[in-house]
């Protein structure tokens, strides 16, 4: 889970810890005072099946640089996350603080690029549209769109 904060002020979740319910132990990594992880994920390791730990993966997490503005991966060894970080990947860009996902294996994890653009193209539009992204029109759709935006969008997929 993220932990942190400031006492008793309000703070966003800057480190990663795993509690352990059966020993009642806590493993924890904070990072720098001015660097704040998002929610973390859980991989588990290739080739682990239910006979497995647990714990036998890897946990990935966004962490924002305050200090530099910009966004990386941070991936820990889930069986020692007091560690620290056994591979930090830079993003080159700002991840909003707070964002969060999943880890997906399988299908939903092998989009090819057209794919992608789509998707992509989808959340342009839907962002140009600021706070009005799901208004509703006379040729209503659940996400804004105009009809005659959805062949640009969907294309053969609907």
């Amino acid at each position: 889970s993220n932990v942190g904060g400031m006492g008793f002020d309000v703070a966003p979740p800057q480190g990663i810890s795993k509690f352990d319910c059966e020993t009642r132990t806590v493993d924890t990594w904070l990072p720098e005072a001015y660097e704040f992880c998002g929610e973390p994920m859980f991989a588990s390791r290739k080739g682990a099946d239910a006979s497995s730990a647990e714990d036998d993966g890897y946990i990935l997490s966004l962490l924002f640089n305050g200090e530099k503005e910009e966004s990386e991966m941070v991936v820990f060894n889930a069986k020692s996350i007091a560690s620290g970080p056994i591979a930090r990947v830079p993003l080159g860009m700002t991840v909003p603080h707070g964002y969060f996902g999943c880890f997906a294996s399988g299908d939903e994890a092998q989009w090819q690029s057209e794919e992608i653009e789509r998707r992509a193209k989808l959340a342009d539009k839907m962002e140009q549209k600021g706070n009005r992204w799901n208004e509703v029109k006379s040729d209503f759709s659940g996400l804004g769109l105009r009809l005659d935006d959805f062949d640009e969008y969907f294309g053969d997929f609907l």
